[in-house]
């Protein structure tokens, strides 16, 4: 006897069709032997459902489905049990699917609960050994069974605890006598399977897209069967790859349709409808089976129609949403959107939608003066640009800056003063700059013959010679003769020309100006007696700065040490005479010292008698006298 198959599509009728049971009708034999044969192929391949005496309770929605098994286990073999039907423990990364499970667990009936009244069923959450507790992470160093750690979603009931010695599982917490999802909440503990940690598991199977529910034409009942296993008969959401076993009131049991993918995206039932019709209800019954619209035809009979703007489904029941974008109405850089009843192209940044409400046309920024500088229009944008001696700035580089050319090693030799959008090279005076506009050469101050007796060029500058026993003068160019030294207060000797003015006080730079990197100059010769002057030979002529020099040229503090050679002789002479002089005070004192003790000395003698007589001298010794004296 032929026992009526209620699910894995009666595998065993295949070689009966003798029984009333298994017969189909010609037009549908062939495709029920297809649909037989698919599903006989994954009972062979995986088996028959680990879960098959357990019950399950499942919630199919957009591409996931999640069920409820019953049982005590531990936390790895329900993880076993999930993944060898093709899915994992169930996951909860985000607030969507934590409503999916709430719902899943709202419509089970009152079970027998465990202690303090909750539910407990194990997820997809755990700890390995040696891995440690982490409290900054949402997940608190736990790890999802299907692989990774992201999740935007969490809901401990209390701090996980903190070791690193022991695998740690999670469980959820349901209590249904909670309001909302105040009763919902995660906690770990030991993956054991105690009666205290877990009554049943929680599993989640992804597919790529479900089928809408079937919907009969008139009286009867539908089964779905599951990719992993499940039967039921309440599925709103039926996944990809399930078959619906249909049985109509007073008929043979089928049609056996299959969720399968179309060729222009969506899935569709293999069969088209309506089922169960009979002209004894026609549209009366659940609308025929129609999605939207059910019109009734002569004889009974009826047909499905959808509303403007939708296509009427291969099933003839369902509609879907007309692709106006599927023949790419949009051209270039256009989007399509799909609009009820129609579509819009939408064009991206710097395009416009052209007159003809399909293409996109490049919009013209600069038509706008974005920048500070010049502007190029650029396909769906604009570039900013700058004139020599400038850089962008500011945000989107709309603004343009001077470039300090001094700052980032100008060519010049010797200085450099920025200005707007260039730069100046000058030279410092006593040089004059060259044909290259950068480089400075040596002016020879000795061809103007600034010196009475002989003049020395040097670099930058020049010096005034005067022949031995001559002094340079305070003028700094005449000679005068030794036994006429420069007197004290006169004053100090300069190595600068003539005429030209003292540098300020300090020294330095110009204000503006950048000094080149240059070898420092030679120092003057020590043998060379520098002219007394006024004025100190420079290092720097005006004439060799620039020829647009004006007053704000800069100009260069002479050498230190040239300007002081002709102070320090006169300060050698004085200090010299002055030696001289005290030596020879010393001297006289001394002599003076020296007498006056020997005087001492002469009077402290003993007198004779003939102290007391007056001696006359003759004529001739007196004479003699004189003569000596004289």
């Amino acid at each position: 006897m032929c026992v009526p198959c209620r699910s894995h599509l009666c595998i065993w009728c295949l070689g009966q069709q003798q029984h009333r049971s298994c017969r189909s009708p010609p037009d549908q034999t062939k495709a029920s032997m297809g649909i037989a044969l698919f599903y006989l192929g994954q009972v062979l391949l995986w088996g028959v459902p680990s879960w098959a005496s357990e019950e399950a309770e499942a919630l199919c929605a957009r591409t996931a489905c999640y069920t409820i098994h019953w049982g005590k286990h531990n936390w790895t073999d329900a993880q076993e049990k999930c993944k060898s039907n093709g899915g994992n423990l169930v996951t909860m990364k985000s607030q969507e699917e934590a409503l999916h499970v709430q719902d899943l667990l709202a419509k089970l009936p009152r079970r027998e609960a465990g202690p303090e009244g909750q539910v407990r069923l194990w997820i997809g959450l755990h700890r390995e050994k040696g891995k440690c507790y982490q409290q900054h992470q949402l997940l608190k160093g736990f790890s999802w069974a299907s692989g990774g750690e992201e999740t935007d979603y969490a809901s401990w009931l209390r701090e996980p605890r903190e070791t690193c010695t022991g695998r740690r599982c999670v469980s959820l917490h349901w209590n249904p006598t909670a309001p909302g999802s105040s009763g919902l909440g995660w906690a770990d503990g030991p993956c054991s399977g105690s009666p205290a940690r877990a009554q049943g598991y929680l599993c989640k199977f992804s597919f790529q897209g479900m089928c809408r529910q079937l919907a009969l034409a008139g009286p009867g009942s539908v089964t779905y069967t599951t990719p992993f296993g499940l039967d039921s008969a309440s599925l709103a959401a039926v996944p990809f790859g399930s078959q619906a076993a249909v049985s109509c009131q007073g008929q043979a049991p089928g049609p056996f349709l299959v969720c399968r993918a179309q060729a222009g995206g969506g899935f569709e039932w293999s069969s088209p409808g309506p089922l169960c019709a009979s002209p004894r209800y026609g549209c009366a019954y659940s609308n025929g089976g129609c999605q939207h619209r059910c019109l009734e035809l002569a004889g009974g009979s009826f047909r499905c129609a959808c509303h403007a703007g939708y296509l009427l489904g291969g099933d003839l029941l369902s509609c879907s949403p007309v692709d106006y974008c599927s023949a790419q109405p949009c051209q270039g850089q256009g989007e399509c959107l799909g609009r009820p009843g129609g579509f819009e192209c939408r064009c991206p940044a710097g395009y416009a939608l052209a007159g003809d409400g399909v293409s996109c046309a490049d919009v013209d920024e600069c038509a706008g003066e974005p920048c500070q500088g010049g502007c190029v229009n650029t396909a769906g944008g604009f570039a900013c640009t700058c004139p020599p001696g400038y850089e962008p700035a500011g945000p989107g580089g709309r603004r343009c800056r001077d470039v300090d050319e001094c700052a980032q090693g100008a060519p010049c030799a010797q200085l450099c003063t920025n200005t707007p959008g260039s730069f100046l090279c000058a030279c410092r005076p006593g040089y004059q700059r060259d044909s290259d506009g950068a480089t400075c050469r040596d002016v020879d101050e000795c061809l103007g013959e600034p010196c009475q007796e002989r003049c020395v060029n040097q670099p930058g500058s020049y010096q005034c010679l005067c022949p031995p026993g001559w002094a340079l003068a305070p003028n700094g160019a005449s000679c005068l003769s030794g036994s006429s030294p420069t007197t004290p207060g006169s004053a100090a000797p300069s190595l600068r020309p003539p005429g030209e003015e003292e540098p300020a006080a300090g020294g330095g730079h110009p204000p503006g100006t950048h000094p080149a990197t240059e070898s420092p100059a030679p120092r003057s010769d020590p043998t060379i007696r520098a002219q007394p002057g006024g004025a100190e030979p420079s290092t720097l002529q005006p004439a060799g700065v620039s020829s647009a020099a004006g007053p704000g040229e800069p100009r260069m503090k002479p050498d230190a040490d040239q300007a002081t050679d002709g102070p320090k002789l006169l300060l050698y002479y004085i200090l010299g005479s002055v030696v001289v002089i005290l030596l020879l005070m010393a001297f006289a004192l001394g002599l003076l010292i020296y007498r006056k003790r020997k005087a001492k000395k002469e009077k402290k003698k003993a007198r004779s008698a003939t102290d007391n007589y007056c001696w006359v001298l003759e004529q001739a010794e007196k004479k003699a006298v004189d003569n000596d004296y004289r």
